[in-house]
């Protein structure tokens, strides 16, 4: 039996799908937006 990861895609707060826009390509630097909920999450590489 397989375990799949949560799609990054998806909002966990609504479950719409979530955009994104590069703030800095230097340090990988990203913003993921629910266009339904509101809800902004950033990632970056440790």
């Amino acid at each position: 039996m397989m375990a799949r990861a949560a799609d990054p895609r998806l909002c966990p707060t609504c479950g719409d799908i979530m955009t994104f826009e590069i703030l800095d390509d230097e340090r990988f630097l990203v913003a993921w937006t629910c266009l339904n909920c509101g809800l902004i999450r950033t990632t970056e590489p440790a």
